[in-house]
C-alpha cells in the first residue's frame, strides 16, 4: 500500500531530479556559449554598446533611460554573435578542428545539426527582440547577410564575399544600438561609418591567424593569396595611420578639432601603434590571437570616444 508519505517522497526525488537536470543543460549550454562566441564577443559587444552609450550622450537622456537603452543593446550584441558564430560553425568543423579545437563541434560538445537547431531558434529570437527594440530592420539585415555568407558563401570566393560580409557586421549592430536610444543622424553615420569601413579594412589580419585550417578546407583568403607578409603590412599601414584618419574625419567632423580630439587620437594611437608593432614582430598563433584581440580593443575605444567627442543634438 501507497502511503502519502511515500507519494510525497517520490514526488520529491522527481522535483530534485528536474531541477538537477536543468542545472546540469544550463551549465552544459552555458560552457557551449563560451566556448562558441569567445572569439568575437568583444567586437560584437563593444561597438553595439558604445553606440547606445553615445546616443544617449549626443541627445542628453536621463540616466534611467540611458542604462536601460545600454542593457537592451548589450542584449541584442550577444545574440547577434550567436547566431553570427553558430551559422559559422555549423559549416566550419574541420576547419576548426585544425584553429580553433576549443570550439563545440571539435570539443565534442554538439553536432553540426545540434548547431543548426540552436541558430534557428536564436535568430528567431534576435528577430522578435529587434521587433521588440525597435531595431527590427538592423536585426533583419545582420540575420540576412549571416543566412547567405554562410549557406552560399563559397570558399572559392571568400576573397569577394567575406569583405561585404564583414563590413554589414560592423555597421547593422552599432546602428542598431544607436537607434534604440535615438533616430540614426548625420553624426551617428559619421562615426558608424567611418569605424565600420576602416577596421573592415583592416580586418583582414584574421586570416593570417587562421591560415592553417584555411588551406585546409580551400578557402582562397588573402594571407594565402598574397602572403601573410603583406596582409600584415598591410595591417600595419591601417593601425599606424588610425591615429590622423580619425583627427581629421569623426573628430573633426564632431566639432572636436582641439586638444580633446588631439588627446583622444593621441591614446588610439598608442594602441594601434602596439597592433602594428606586434603584427609586424610577432610571430606564432597566440601572439597573434592577442594581436587581434588587441586589435579588437583599439575598435572599441576609437567608438569609446564618441561619447566624449560628439556634441550634444
Amino acid at each position: 500500500m501507497v502511503t502519502h508519505e511515500t507519494s510525497g517522497s517520490a514526488r520529491e526525488r522527481r522535483r530534485t531530479q528536474g531541477l538537477r537536470s536543468a542545472a546540469q543543460w544550463l551549465r552544459r549550454e552555458a560552457d557551449l556559449t563560451r566556448r562558441m562566441i569567445a572569439d568575437n564577443l568583444l567586437v560584437s559587444l563593444l561597438p553595439t554598446v558604445l553606440a547606445a552609450v553615445a546616443a544617449g550622450s549626443r541627445h542628453g537622456l536621463p540616466v534611467g533611460e540611458r542604462l536601460t537603452g545600454i542593457g537592451k543593446a548589450a542584449l541584442l550584441a550577444v545574440l547577434l554573435v550567436y547566431i553570427n558564430d553558430c551559422a559559422n560553425q555549423v559549416h566550419s568543423g574541420a576547419e576548426d578542428a585544425h584553429n580553433k579545437p576549443y570550439r563545440p563541434i571539435p570539443a565534442g560538445l554538439a553536432t553540426a545539426s545540434g548547431l543548426a537547431r540552436r541558430y534557428t531558434v536564436v535568430a528567431a529570437l534576435s528577430l522578435l527582440t529587434g521587433w521588440a527594440f525597435g531595431v527590427w530592420q538592423w536585426v533583419l539585415i545582420f540575420a540576412i547577410a549571416v543566412f547567405l555568407a554562410y549557406r552560399w558563401g563559397s570558399p572559392r570566393h571568400y576573397l569577394w564575399w567575406k569583405p561585404a560580409f564583414n563590413l554589414t557586421g560592423a555597421l547593422a549592430p552599432p546602428a542598431a544600438g544607436w537607434q534604440i536610444l535615438a533616430p540614426l543622424d548625420t553624426t551617428a553615420w559619421t562615426w558608424i561609418g567611418f569605424v565600420a569601413v576602416y577596421f573592415t579594412l583592416a580586418l583582414i589580419y584574421e586570416d593570417v591567424r587562421d591560415m592553417e585550417g584555411d588551406s585546409a578546407v580551400g578557402r582562397r583568403t588573402p594571407a594565402l593569396l598574397f602572403g601573410p607578409a603583406f596582409v600584415r603590412n598591410w595591417f600595419a599601414a591601417f593601425m599606424v595611420v588610425l591615429p590622423v584618419a580619425f583627427y581629421l574625419v569623426p573628430a573633426r567632423m564632431s566639432g572636436a578639432g582641439d586638444w580633446r580630439g588631439v588627446v583622444c587620437a593621441a591614446v588610439i594611437g598608442l594602441l594601434s601603434w602596439t597592433c602594428a608593432a606586434r603584427a609586424l614582430l610577432r610571430r606564432g598563433r597566440s601572439a597573434e590571437r592577442l594581436t587581434f584581440q588587441l586589435f579588437f580593443l583599439v575598435w572599441g575605444l576609437t567608438l569609446a570616444t564618441a561619447p566624449l567627442l560628439i556634441t550634444r543634438a
